[in-house]
C-alpha cells in the first residue's frame, strides 16, 4: 500500500493538480567555487543586500555582498586585530545578526586556553570592518569539569537578541569547580547591551541562599531594553542537607536591577539533560518557556513542557505537557509506523498571539569506530510538524520521510541554534563537511507551507522503510527536495531542475536565511554535472 500510495503521489505531480502560482520563484546569482572547509553564512539585510559570509582556515573571514537585484557589488577579505582569523579551530560563532542595520558576528575563540569574546561589526554595502571589541571571557578551560545528576555545568559564553527591537544579551558563564577563594556570588554574569551598541546594565546571577552550587545554560530571551531572562538547571556536585535535587529556574532581569529575580520551577525535580527555549510575547504580557525533560518521558509523557510566565514579574501562570496524537496518527497513516511519533524537538517558531510551531526531529545514536572523535554518530530521521493553538492543542500536523547520519551527537534544538548561527569549528574529519547539507528547513503560510532538505534521490519514494534505505552520508550523492502542503495535500518539487543520475542540486542548510516579512530564502546552491561542480547564491521567493 506505501508503494501505491507514493505512486499516486507522484502521479498528481506530473499532472500539476495544484495551483502553479504557488511554485517558489528562483534567481541564481553569478557562479562561484564550490566552497572550501570551513563554514558558511548568509544574511539577508533590511536594506535589501545579500552578504555571504565564508570562515576559511587558509581565506580566513571573506565578505561577499550581493545588491537587492542580487548582483555581486563587493569581495573582499576582514582584517582584525584581536580575533585571530587563522586560528579557526579554536574558533566557535555564537551569533550572526543584523543589530542597527549592520550585520554583527559575535566569535568566540580559545586564548591561551581562555574563552574570549569578539564584537565584529561589518558595514552593510562594503563589508568592511567598522569596529571590533573585545566583551569579556571566562577562566581557562583547563579545568575539571562539574557533572552530576545527567547535568554539567556550563563553562561558555552565550549571546541571544531580541528580534523585535535589537537589544541583546551576551552571558559569562564560569563552571568550573569552585575553590576555596571563590565568589559564588561572581561566577555567571550578563551584559544588556542597546541596538547601538551600548551597555545599558550588567548584573551577576546566583542565588542568595546558595541552595545550588552549579548552573547548566538552557536559555536566554531579550525584551528589548525591559528585561533579560534566563533559564537555568540548577544542581549540586555534592549532596547537601535537604536538598531536593536538580531543578530549572526562570530568572528575570530587571533594568533597575543588578541581580536576577529566580522562580524555582519544582515540578522539574530531579532534571538532567535539559534543553529548551524561551521566546517573550509582549503583545501578550508573556513569556513562553519550551522545555524538553527526558527524564518526564519515563512517565509515558513526551517531556515536552510548555511553561508561560508573566513577563512583568516572571511568576509561573501555568505549564502544560504537550501530546501529539494528530501527529501519531499522521505517521501511522502516511510513514507506515506501528507507535507513536517520539520526535526530539529542534525549533519552536512562536507567534504574537500565542499560537506556534513546534519542529520536531527523529533522533538516534549509536557508536561505531575506536577513535574517541568519530565513534559517536545520530541518525536525523522522519520529519514532524505540529502547528499548535494558543493552548498547546494541535490544529495542523506534517509528516515526511528522512534519513540522514551525521558523525557526532545531534542535541535538540540544533534548528533553533542554526537560525542564530551558531557553530563550532569541527571538520578535522573529512565526513563532518556533510553536516551542513542535514536536518531541514520549514517555511510556514497561512494556507501554504514548505518542508526543504537534501536527500537520496532513490529513497524518496520507499515510504520511511528503513530496512530498504540508507542514510544520507555524502553530500555529492543529495539532492533538494522541497515538498509543498496545501489544502491538506503533499507534493514534492525540484525547484532547480528534475535530478538525474548524472545531475543533481544539493543545498547548504546550515547556510540558509530567511525574511518572514518578504518570504524569502536565501541558500547556497552546489550543482553538479559529471564530475564538474558549481555553487550559486539562490534566492527562492515562497
Amino acid at each position: 500500500m506505501k508503494h501505491l500510495r507514493w505512486r499516486l503521489l507522484l502521479a498528481v505531480l506530473l499532472i500539476g493538480t495544484c495551483v502553479s502560482a504557488q511554485v517558489p520563484a528562483v534567481t541564481l546569482g553569478p557562479d562561484f567555487s564550490e566552497p572550501a572547509d570551513g563554514w558558511d553564512k548568509l544574511l539577508q539585510l533590511r536594506n535589501g543586500n545579500t552578504l555571504y559570509l565564508h570562515f576559511g582556515k587558509k581565506e580566513g573571514l571573506l565578505v561577499t555582498v550581493y545588491n537587492p537585484q542580487h548582483e555581486l557589488t563587493v569581495a573582499d577579505t576582514v582584517h582584525t586585530q584581536q580575533w585571530n582569523s587563522a586560528d579557526l579551530e579554536s574558533t566557535e560563532i555564537d551569533g550572526i545578526y543584523e543589530i542597527n542595520g549592520q550585520p554583527v558576528i559575535f566569535l568566540q575563540q580559545l586564548v591561551k586556553y581562555i574563552p574570549v569574546l569578539y564584537r565584529l561589526v561589518l558595514d552593510p554595502e562594503t563589508g568592511k570592518l567598522l569596529r571590533e571589541d573585545k566583551l569579556g571571557e571566562i577562566p581557562t578551560v583547563q579545568h575539571r569539569s562539574v557533572f552530576a545528576d545527567d547535568n554539567l555545568a556550563s563553562h561558555d559564553i552565550f549571546v541571544e537578541k531580541d528580534p523585535a527591537s535589537d537589544y541583546y544579551a551576551v552571558a559569562f558563564f564560569s563552571g568550573a569547580a569552585i575553590q576555596k577563594n571563590d565568589s559564588v556570588h561572581e561566577r555567571i554574569q550578563v551584559l544588556h547591551f542597546s541596538p547601538a551598541h551600548e551597555q545599558v546594565n550588567k548584573a551577576w546571577f546566583y542565588l542568595p541562599d546558595t541552595s545550588y552550587s552549579y548552573f547548566s545554560y538552557i536559555s536566554m530571551a531579550v525584551q528589548g531594553k525591559e528585561r533579560v531572562y534566563l533559564a537555568t538547571v540548577g544542581f549540586n556536585a555534592k549532596q547537601k542537607d535537604d536538598d531536593a535535587g536538580p531543578k530549572v529556574l526562570f530568572s528575570l532581569l530587571s533594568p533597575d536591577s543588578a541581580t536576577f529575580a529566580h522562580r524555582v520551577l519544582d515540578y522539574t525535580a530531579g532534571a538532567g539533560n535539559v534543553a529548551g527555549y524561551i521566546q517573550a510575547t509582549p503583545a501578550m504580557e508573556q513569556v513562553r518557556l519550551l522545555l524538553y525533560l527526558p527524564a518526564h518521558q519515563k512517565e509515558g509523557g513526551t517531556g515536552i513542557m510548555m511553561n508561560t510566565f508573566l513577563a512583568a514579574n516572571g511568576k509561573l501562570k501555568k505549564h502544560v505537557q504537550l501530546s501529539f496524537p494528530e501527529l501519531t496518527r499522521n505517521v501511522l497513516l502516511n510513514l507506515g509506523y506501528k507507535e507513536e511519533y517520539k520526535g526530539t524537538p529542534q525549533r519552536l517558531v512562536l507567534n504574537e498571539d500565542g499560537s506556534s510551531t513546534l519542529l520536531l526531529e527523529n533522533l538516534s545514536f549509536f557508536k561505531q569506530g575506536n577513535s574517541q572523535v568519530n565513534k559517536l554518530h545520530t541518525n536525523l530521521g522522519d520529519i514532524g510538524i505540529a502547528v499548535l493553538d494558543t493552548a498547546g492543542r494541535e490544529n495542523t500536523t506534517m509528516a515526511v520521510s528522512k534519513y540522514q547520519v551525521v558523525t557526532g551527537v545531534c542535541e535538540p534544538f540544533q534548528l533553533q541554534r542554526r537560525a542564530k548561527s551558531e557553530w563550532v569549528f569541527r571538520n578535522k574529519i573529512a565526513a563532518l563537511n556533510t553536516n551542513t547539507y542535514l536536518s531541514y528547513d520549514y517555511i510556514p503560510g497561512a494556507d501554504l507551507s514548505f518542508v526543504l532538505f537534501n536527500d537520496y534521490l532513490q529513497y524518496l519514494d520507499t515510504g520511511g522503510q528503513d530496512k530498504v534505505r540508507k542514510p544520507l552520508k555524502f553530500a555529492a550523492d543529495a539532492n533538494f527536495v522541497c515538498y509543498r502542503f496545501y489544502k491538506g495535500k503533499m507534493e514534492r518539487l525540484f525547484l532547480f531542475g528534475m535530478p538525474e543520475v548524472t545531475k543533481g542540486y544539493a543545498c547548504m542548510m546550515g547556510a540558509t536565511d530567511y525574511l518572514p516579512q518578504s518570504r524569502q530564502y536565501a541558500t547556497i546552491l552546489i550543482s553538479r554535472s559529471g564530475l564538474e561542480k558549481k555553487a550559486n547564491i539562490a534566492w527562492i521567493k515562497f
